[in-house]
């Protein structure tokens, strides 16, 4: 085997170094610092405020007949560049404008290897680069990274599936801090994860992710270190399940990839921020992505939909039986097109799972979609991934003649090469036919969408959903989401519970589900949650008993011109404000824990402003559907006094004074 590596190494023009070197790189306000070393192994060191705050495992690519990763090659050329540009997002998340200032090193390793360094001035991203001929085989790619051993991790354990191997998952699950050196080696995690070092908050993800598995993590037994995993390639594959069936593996390769020989593999990527807070404004993942792919994208429309499979479609004062039937969904289209909903969503059950040439007799689909272009509602169709793989392009086809104006795609579970693949190709056809895209069941976001912005969202969270069957969506967990899921990416949580329960008197009932802390809380998420499609998973019946806070829950934007973190604790309490045009919202959220914050408005430009206040009731603790509406002047010199319930939360909507 040597004897190969070394002719391998040969023809590279390469010999093994005698000694690491050692490269060091900055950000552009000097707070970050990455140190490089290259030697037979490759290894990155992230310093803030001159404190080591993390470093890597050896890092490199394992591939068939050309390297291995233990084994680099010596570094040929070293290349260092600075950008300062501004990135203008077709579908703005956290702002509109987003700065891209960084400091880049680009390491060489012969003619056919590069790893590229980022520095910014919030994170350090590194990602490997090849240029072979032919198509190349992955092994596997070496990652992980290493902790003080007084560190802890905000973490996801996947709960394995007894059929199948640990790398399915539907990705919803609560996180758990440990300590990093008890991290169970025998559990997969999935990303991101989120660690409190002595010196700063830091978050690992990945950027840029195509034709290439998604990136795992396990413990390290006794040692403060989370070591890489990836799903192997899929040979053999099986159906499981009933009402909702997908395609499982039951077979894998030894390699995780084949893929082209020339390309650049995916950004690793470090998020680093001197407290919690200041990672809610964090958008490294996006800044990292490919840039847009489209050539037209006028007719990408973020917005707000209604949801009715959550509460089951039941609905009271109505003069018909509510159900699967097309009587309910145009009540639901007319509700959409009350409160000024862009989107009207036909959740599973408007066709047969398996086979979305089977409409469902009960539902005029076609009707009702001509019916919603009246209203200037879109209709969102839901899809079974096994079903819609089978023929894509023909159902795609026939949804935009309907005049459908996106699609839901569910039950995907995995993110080894295949699937990977198959998100990029539908999100592809989709765009041919302007159709949106949400994914359920589905692996967090690693940039897609600002390549194709008709990915609005995607699930890959432990969201409101589970409170029809589970007592697992907590204030505690809701706290948790924003400091370390939402740093990937657009989070579909769909919210907007009307049936409230405090930490007493939640009770699981899964036709007509309840949410865990008040009903401002369940508002406020629509402010601190990102996502450019946003669900009212409540009932239209219940949302119309409450006018006036319905109106302000429909009118919250979905995506963001500035955004602004203000204070907050993983998993305790938040405040956050976000601009769109003139108007600011700010959003408080709390844990079980009632608490007192005192917000000063300095955020807010010169001038003279009017708040609407959603703030939870004076009985909230007992009652979690209790809350007030006020107004009252305010100004950048003004400090609000939030009180929050247990479990509670705030909103306030502030325009400019006319």
């Amino acid at each position: 085997m040597y004897r190969i590596f070394a002719s391998v190494l040969l023809l590279l023009g390469c010999v093994l170094p005698a000694s690491a070197e050692t490269f060091k790189l900055r950000g552009p306000d000097q707070s970050l610092e990455a140190v490089v070393r290259a030697g037979d192994e490759l290894t990155l060191e992230v310093r803030y405020r001159d404190h080591m705050v993390v470093r890597t495992t050896p890092i490199g690519l394992d591939i068939e007949g050309h390297m291995r990763a233990d084994a680099l090659p010596a570094v040929t050329d070293s290349v260092r560049k600075s950008v300062d540009e501004v990135i203008r997002p077709t579908v703005p998340e956290k702002r509109a404008l987003i700065p891209d200032r960084y400091n880049e090193l680009r390491l060489s390793f012969g003619p056919s290897l590069a790893a590229t360094f980022r520095v910014y001035d919030d994170g350090v991203a590194y990602r490997f680069e090849t240029s072979f001929a032919d198509e190349i085989t992955i092994r596997t790619e070496r990652a992980g990274l290493r902790f003080a051993d007084a560190d802890a991790v905000y973490i996801a354990l996947a709960t394995c599936r007894k059929e199948v191997d640990c790398f399915h998952s539907s990705f919803e699950e609560n996180y758990v801090k440990l300590a990093v050196r008890e991290v169970p080696a025998g559990r997969m995690a999935f990303l991101p994860v989120l660690a409190e070092t002595k010196g700063a908050h830091v978050a690992f993800t990945e950027s840029d992710l195509w034709d290439y598995p998604g990136l795992w993590l396990r413990g390290t037994p006794g040692q403060a270190t989370l070591e890489a995993d990836f799903a192997r390639y899929p040979l053999e594959e099986q159906v499981f399940g009933t009402e909702f069936k997908q395609r499982m593996v039951t077979k894998r390769a030894d390699y995780i990839a084949r893929t082209a020989g020339t390309r650049t593999f995916p950004w690793r990527v470090l998020m680093v921020a001197p407290n919690a807070a200041a990672l809610l404004e964090n958008d490294l993942v996006y800044r990292l992505a490919r840039p847009l792919a489209l050539d037209d994208v006028s007719w990408i429309r973020p917005g707000k939909s209604t949801e009715e499979w959550i509460t089951s479609r039941l609905l009271y004062n109505v003069d018909f039986v509510s159900g699967l039937n097309t009587d309910t969904y145009r009540h639901y289209i007319d509700f959409a097109a009350e409160y000024g909903l862009e989107y009207m969503m036909f959740d599973a059950g408007w066709s047969d799972n398996d086979d979305n040439t089977k409409l469902n007799p009960a539902i005029d689909v076609p009707g009702l979609i001509a019916y919603a272009r009246t209203k200037n509602v879109g209709v969102l169709l839901w899809n079974e991934a096994l079903a819609l793989e089978r023929n894509l392009e023909e159902a795609l086809d026939r949804y935009a003649s309907w005049g459908a104006r996106g699609i839901m795609m569910d039950f995907m579970d995995r993110d080894d090469q295949k699937m990977v693949r198959l998100y990029e190709h539908v999100a592809r056809e989709a765009a041919k036919r302007h159709l949106v895209v949400n994914l359920h069941g589905a692996f967090k976001p690693t940039g897609m969408q600002r390549a194709y912005p008709n990915m609005l969202t995607r699930e890959g969270v432990l969201g409101h959903e589970f409170n029809m069957w589970s007592e697992r969506v907590t204030p505690d967990h809701a706290l948790m989401v924003p400091f370390v899921r939402m740093l990937a990416g657009p989070m579909d949580w769909e919210g907007g519970s009307m049936v409230n329960g405090t930490q007493k008197s939640f009770r699981v009932v899964s036709e007509q589900p309840m949410s865990q802390g008040t009903r401002t809380q369940q508002m406020a998420q629509y402010v601190v949650y990102e996502s450019p499609l946003q669900y009212l998973a409540g009932t239209p019946s219940d949302y119309r008993t409450a006018p006036e806070f319905t109106q302000m829950l429909a009118g919250i934007p979905t995506t963001w011109d500035e955004t602004r973190a203000i204070d907050g604790a993983v998993g305790d309490y938040l405040v956050l404000a976000r601009r769109s045009g003139d108007t600011w919202y700010l959003a408080a959220m709390t844990d079980w824990t009632p608490r007192t914050l005192e917000v000063p408005l300095s955020f807010l430009p010169a001038g003279n402003y009017v708040a609407t206040i959603v703030a939870d009731g004076l009985n909230a603790d007992r009652y979690a559907a209790d809350y007030r509406i006020e107004k009252r002047e305010t100004r950048s010199d003004t400090t609000l006094t939030l009180k929050l319930a247990p479990g509670g939360g705030y909103v306030a909507r502030l325009d400019r004074a006319r």
